[in-house]
């Protein structure tokens, strides 16, 4: 297992653990209520993620699924790390320029017809992660059944739902002119209208009747193929991964992250090590030398993910040398502490905050943690419905063509370009962090943000000792390459620091919300409450 050490300091005490206790926190609280629940049988945490998952695919529609795709940081309570790519895959007959009309024009169909859809791993990933990590005390069909009761006899839905559900309806029907369930020329969703999804519980049980089977080669396979999306080889073909774990010391503690065909771990590890180098003057939690040097590292970093990361099964990732201290030395050098620097000119777009993906983190009494980040790309993704369920539109994270931004401003080069088979570049970064007997487990959705607020809620945690909840709270602020800008969350500033950035020349945008961290520790649940959102989070005694 390879280690790439940052730095090692001082060392910060989490608490006493209490070992009746786990820990849970997830974007929706009846997801929360069902990890209890299986804890109470007798689950381990990876269970418990099998259960939250399916549960979050009925009760988060717009980013729960199962027809997305995402990644699994691992720590077991024996001290094993692995990490599960369930990430999903171009069709065997994508090609490269299958998005592009004349003249290099993207056109809208990476975001929004069949053909925006990558092939799902969702189930497979649930799969897997159960046969090897599950307790075996909680069945595969105790696991979905509660998810299965939730979509068959409804769930009250909350204001937030409500708002998303009527706001998207006309795109909805029109992506779905044949019906799309309850969610078809509907307006009338109200905080408290009870959500009932009878077609998503069919195949539901399904999968839990006849495993991921029913989806990958029976009764889903055929009706992907019925309506156009997939061929029977495309979801024959699917395969997940394990891959080795990307590993780090920051401060004393361990960084458990994910590798490629994630971006996030490899970019949380040059962050890490460059708020540490000599040179840095991130030496304060706020203000504008440490929120200038944040960004220069952040444009350095995302030219690094763009030039040089794709799926690994496809190209060579010279992890090795990008985490190289000589290199990461070379590449900061570059940075002014009193001017903003430039990416090279390339097409760029304002940079949205998306809400299409999901965390939640699990930490059992044994000490078995599992960190997970999975997505549907655009919120409702391609707002296609089939079987019960919304697609992916996952195919807009490859470099659609080199230079042009995808919806979240991210610009790809070849190293992302369309294969068949393919996995697609990702910023999510689910993360473990261990320190003995001490674990904490986090990761947020957020688009190109994900990167960015992880790093920040563990420097706070560790480096400035801030209680978990509260580095969850804390105003965060975003930068990448393209564009040239710094994106300051609503209360991350004031007039002085808006003065001193604008000085060093940089260009300033306002967010009114960065991220939805889900994080826990052996004590604490540290959900994010305050932002917009569901999020919920306990400490569960059992």
């Amino acid at each position: 297992m390879k280690k790439f050490v940052l730095f090692i300091f001082l060392f910060q005490s989490l608490g006493i653990i209490r070992a009746q206790n786990g820990t849970v926190a997830a974007a929706h609280p009846i997801a929360v209520d069902i990890v209890e629940k299986v804890f109470a049988k007798g689950g381990n945490a990876y269970d418990a993620a099998v259960a939250a998952h399916f549960t979050l695919a009925v009760v988060l529609p717009r980013a729960g699924n199962i027809g997305g795709g995402g990644f699994a940081v691992i720590h077991t309570s024996k001290g094993e790390a692995a990490t599960l790519d369930f990430r999903e895959i171009a069709p065997l007959s994508a090609t490269k320029d299958m998005f592009i009309k004349n003249n290099d024009d993207q056109t809208v169909s990476s975001l929004t017809s069949k053909s925006a859809s990558g092939v799902p791993g969702s189930v497979k990933g649930m799969w897997n992660l159960y046969l090897r990590y599950g307790s075996r005390k909680v069945s595969w069909s105790d696991l979905l059944t509660p998810a299965i009761l939730l979509a068959d006899t409804g769930f009250f839905i909350t204001e937030k739902l409500s708002q998303e559900l009527n706001s998207n309806s006309s795109n909805f029907t029109m992506q779905n002119p044949s019906g799309c369930g309850p969610f078809f020329k509907n307006t009338s969703w109200k905080s408290g209208t009870r959500l009932v999804q009878t077609v998503l519980a069919r195949t539901l049980e399904g999968i839990r009747d006849f495993g991921p089977n029913y989806f990958y080669s029976g009764p889903i396979a055929l009706e992907f193929k019925k309506q156009g999306y997939f061929s029977l080889a495309d979801l024959a073909s699917y395969r997940v991964y394990w891959r080795e774990p990307l590993m780090g010391n920051y401060q004393g503690w361990e960084v458990i992250t994910m590798p490629p065909p994630s971006s996030g771990g490899l970019a949380l590890l040059q962050f890490l090590w460059g708020s540490e180098r000599k040179s840095n003057t991130m030496q304060e939690i706020q203000g504008a030398n440490s929120y200038h040097d944040f960004t220069e590292l952040a444009r350095i970093i995302y030219e690094d993910r763009a030039r040089y990361l794709g799926d690994p099964d496809y190209m060579n990732i010279a992890l090795d040398e990008l985490l190289d201290s000589n290199y990461l030395n070379d590449r900061f050098s570059v940075i002014n502490p009193e001017k903003a620097g430039k990416s090279p000119d390339l097409l760029a777009t304002k940079s949205e905050e998306s809400m299409e993906t999901t965390h939640f983190s699990i930490l059992d009494k044994e000490g078995n943690a599992v960190s997970i980040t999975t997505t549907l790309n655009a919120s409702y993704g391609s707002k296609r419905w089939i079987s019960g369920f919304f697609m992916n539109n996952k195919m807009d994270d490859f470099s659609i063509s080199p230079g042009v931004p995808n919806q979240f401003g991210l610009i790809g080069f070849e190293a992302n370009a369309i294969a068949p088979g393919k996995r697609m570049l990702s910023s999510m970064t689910p993360t473990i962090l261990v320190k003995g007997d001490k674990k904490v487990v986090l990761g947020t959705p957020g688009g190109s943000t994900i990167i960015t607020n992880v790093f920040q809620v563990i420097r706070r945690f560790i480096k400035f000792k801030e209680p978990l909840q509260q580095a969850v709270n804390a105003k965060k602020i975003h930068a990448q390459a393209w564009p040239n800008t710094i994106f300051l969350e609503e209360g991350s500033y004031n007039k002085k620091v808006l003065r001193q950035l604008k000085r060093k020349g940089h260009k300033i945008e306002f967010k009114t919300q960065i991220g939805r961290f889900q994080a826990v520790s052996n004590t604490e649940s540290a959900a994010d409450i305050l932002r917009t959102g569901d999020s919920s989070g306990r400490v569960i005694h059992y």
